[in-house]
């Protein structure tokens, strides 16, 4: 299994937002610059991001984006959600059922099982990415740090 760069590209998406300074939104202009990917993809990536409800988005000349929720409430898990979609390892492909269909009942029983075992590995991935928190993530980059520094990246 592997995830794709648009999980990695929301994962910066969302580091740019929550160093943000508090006092302005990052626009989208600025992150397509910093990201140097396509403003299409990228669009798609904020909107997914907005309607999960992890970032909000605002119009307009002096718009841009913020996060929606605390960096304690936001997992590693909920981004990955967001643009990936539920995590199912193990596609339902029919193939086993296919194979050996002259056992047409042994065959659903060995789907069923091989299927459950990969459904206990995804639980567990969530489970474990559901228990690290972006302020967490933050946190461990800025070790030496007191408190998340945060800058004007529209600045910059």
């Amino acid at each position: 299994m592997r995830l794709t760069n648009a999980t990695e590209q929301a994962i910066a998406i969302m580091a740019i937002i929550a160093t943000q300074e508090p006092s302005s939104l990052v626009s989208s202009e600025c992150i397509y610059s910093k990201l140097s990917v396509s403003r299409s993809y990228i669009k798609k990536l904020l909107r997914k991001l907005v309607v999960s409800n992890i970032i909000e988005g605002i119009s307009g000349n002096s718009g841009g984006f913020s996060l929606n929720k605390p960096l304690d409430q936001i997992t590693l898990y909920d981004i990955v959600e967001s643009i990936e979609g539920p995590l199912e390892t193990f596609p339902d492909m029919g193939v086993l059922q296919r194979a050996f269909s002259e056992f047409d009942e042994i065959a659903q029983n060995g789907h069923n099982i091989v299927s459950s075992y990969f459904n206990i590995a995804d639980r567990a991935w969530e489970l474990e990415l559901r228990k690290v928190t972006i302020q967490e993530v933050l946190m461990q980059v800025f070790n030496q740090e007191a408190v998340i520094p945060s800058r004007d990246w529209n600045q910059s």
